[in-house]
């Protein structure tokens, strides 16, 4: 089932791909998207900030295009104003000189109006210099920026197309995982319910004495059907007292409900919330809590369990199962998974309690 779930998908080897190793290769291109999304977050915030330069840069060009205009025509009123009044040359000035004095009073005016003039077109042209130096090297700037931004772009779809194409491995091998374990749970619970009708429809034999001898026309007792063997013989006697067989019926009946945090019943369950209802069944009242239920009854040994005990896990306890026979319990694991019949091989036992003991 596997194999036709996965088969077509561009990974190396199907048989090899396991849940955990398609999980890991999820997290460390998760963490590689996510180290890109930080480098890419970061070149963002230097194109935007090489794109206000630009901005900036483009309003300084204009303001320097509107002051060269503004100085423009100042200096042409100015120059126009001069020749209205007769600008001196050096010629005029010498000859319309009535003294040295005068003479050196025109040159100092024709020099300081030539300063003038000559200081705005320097100034325009260094304004005029520094805006188009400024924007050059921020368009180059801004070309580089543009370019890392893309390429940072380019190799994140790169990697969401790798996680995508994971992300579909793990959600087939986990389905088929899911199919295989439900089967299995089925499995177990029909093993279960055959026991149990196999010790419920199963006549115990009648001591036999002196006077119970039978007649030649009168059946054996030993010609009646024997016990079922198989399941029957794997598993403990059903029941370990009447409420517990009530209690273990009751759980059983729920088996292929949700697991729902905090639930009690009917239609979903949580671990100490199955137990709890099922034991109400049998008359016994317990806490929706499995480290309540641990503390409330007597505890037996692990070798000694009966069906209808229930089983603790965890440090602090935090789940709870109903002991059912042959190391098998029957609960409500988690969120995502349904009630079920599993083995209570896992690894943080903790102990075991008796209800109505």
């Amino acid at each position: 089932m596997l194999g036709l779930l996965i088969s077509g998908l561009p990974s190396a080897s199907v048989a090899a791909a396991t849940q955990k190793e398609v999980q890991a290769q999820i997290d460390k291109l998760g963490a590689e998207i996510s180290d890109l999304d930080e480098q890419y977050n970061q070149a963002s915030i230097h194109l935007q900030k090489v794109q206000s330069q630009i901005q900036d840069s483009e309003n300084q060009s204009e303001r320097a295009q509107t002051d060269f205009l503004a100085l423009q025509k100042v200096a042409s009123a100015q120059a126009a104003a001069i020749y209205r009044a007769g600008a001196p040359s050096l010629l005029v000035a010498f000859l319309s000189s009535k003294s040295l004095d005068d003479f050196n009073k025109k040159m100092e005016l024709i020099s300081q109006v030539s300063d003038w003039q000559s200081g705005i077109m320097t100034s325009l042209q260094i304004a005029d210099q520094r805006a188009k130096v400024a924007q050059s090297d921020l368009s180059l700037e801004l070309s580089q920026a543009r370019s890392i931004n893309d390429s940072l772009a380019k190799q994140r779809r790169d990697l969401n197309e790798r996680l995508a194409s994971e992300q579909k491995l793990l959600g087939q091998i986990t389905e088929a995982n899911r199919i295989a374990a439900a089967k299995a749970a089925a499995d177990r619970a029909a093993a279960v319910r055959t026991v149990m009708l196999a010790k419920a429809t199963t006549k115990p034999a009648k001591p036999s004495g002196p006077s119970d001898t039978p007649g030649p026309s009168a059946p054996s007792e030993s010609s009646s059907p024997s016990s079922p063997s198989g399941p029957s013989d794997a598993l403990p006697s059903i029941p370990s007292s009447d409420q517990a067989a009530v209690a273990v019926r009751a759980a059983m009946a729920q088996i292929g409900k949700p697991y729902v945090w905090a639930g009690s019943g009917p239609a979903s369950y949580d671990c100490s919330g199955l137990t709890m209802s099922s034991w109400r069944q049998a008359g016994v009242v317990m806490a929706h809590s499995a480290a309540d239920q641990y503390a409330s009854f007597k505890h037996v040994s692990v070798d000694q369990l009966q069906p209808g005990d229930l089983v603790f896990f965890g440090h602090p306890i935090h789940h709870v199962g109903l002991y059912v026979g042959n190391g098998m319990m029957v609960h409500a694991p988690e969120t995502g998974e349904l009630v079920q019949v599993s083995p209570m091989s896992r690894g943080d036992l903790v102990g075991a309690s008796r209800p109505a003991v």
